[in-house]
């Protein structure tokens, strides 16, 4: 008896939307930190990476569980029920995002020609099929070095 099963609502919802969101959110994170962070990152960004996943993955099960006992809830409380689950998932892809934006900041507080240098051989490696688009992340790249004083 598909017909009465509340799976439809979830494929037609945001729930799919926000799973695969912070599916690509860790990945942008794994690869900021690869490229804009520093070593010592590395275990607290992994950290966040499983505490997001954990969250993730209680909030999709508390979902199906819940729906799975009503085998067929009536729409308007499995519709909240996948709303209120997509919310949760939005709010921990906000706050990969954060982390991930704190990375890059950092990074570019730090910027100095070897780092740039470095994070340029480190972009380059890992997407060398982006040539004009890291062009023009080295020339914007060079905006942020401090300016050279004459004390001649």
């Amino acid at each position: 008896m598909v017909s009465g099963h509340p799976l439809p609502i979830i494929k037609k919802s945001s729930l799919l939307v926000e799973l695969s969101a912070t599916q690509r959110g860790i990945q942008e994170l794994r690869d900021t930190c690869r490229i804009d962070g520093i070593p010592l990152q590395e275990e607290s960004v992994t950290g966040r990476i499983l505490e997001a996943l954990t969250k993730a993955v209680e909030t999709t099960k508390r979902i199906l569980l819940r729906l799975e006992e009503g085998h067929a809830p009536p729409l308007p409380s499995t519709t909240a029920a996948v709303d209120e689950a997509a919310l949760n998932l939005f709010q921990i892809n906000a706050a990969l995002k954060e982390y991930e934006t704190a990375i890059t900041t950092a990074a570019e507080g730090r910027a100095i020609i070897p780092s740039l240098l470095r994070k340029l051989v480190k972009k380059c490696k890992q997407y060398p099929h982006l040539k004009q688009t890291l062009r023009s992340w080295w020339e914007s790249a060079q905006d942020l070095l401090p300016e050279e004083t004459d004390e001649a």
